[in-house]
């Protein structure tokens, strides 16, 4: 199992939703242009994700594994009784933007579509990390 790392010395939650709404920017903004390619846009949309989580793992103070398998973190948000309102089955399909589309080869292309999801996803989970980070935020990304 991956060591798990100490929340205390991560930085502040806040830090961490920074972050992940840059990623989450960043994959919106590519997101049109033709001459990138789609699995860009989509592993910014994961990392935004992912970084989310984190920064709501901090906040809780909660030890986190240095992992992009979002079912992994899903499921260790759950065992320390933070509520996660959606199905895993909504985050996990990110884990492989991650993972498997950093380099030419070995993955199957991801379409437009399949992006548009990806964002649409990483925006609930950065409105829900917000709400868990900073309780007074209303609204959408």
């Amino acid at each position: 199992m991956t060591p798990l790392l100490d929340p205390a010395s991560q930085g502040a939650p806040e830090d961490w939703l920074r972050h992940a709404q840059s990623d989450l920017r960043v994959a919106r903004l590519v997101r049109q242009d033709l001459d990138i390619l789609p699995h860009q846009p989509a592993f910014h949309a994961q990392q935004a994700v992912e970084k989310a989580m984190k920064g709501v793992f901090v906040h809780h103070a909660v030890p986190f594994p240095k992992t992009h398998d979002l079912q992994d973190l899903v499921e260790l948000l759950q065992a320390h009784g933070i509520a996660w309102p959606f199905a895993v089955d909504e985050v996990e399909p990110l884990t492989s933007y991650a993972i498997h589309t950093r380099y030419p080869g070995g993955f199957a292309e991801v379409r437009r579509q399949e992006v548009d999801q990806a964002i649409a996803v990483a925006e609930k989970v950065l409105d829900w990390a917000r709400l868990q980070i900073i309780p007074s935020h209303t609204g959408s990304t």
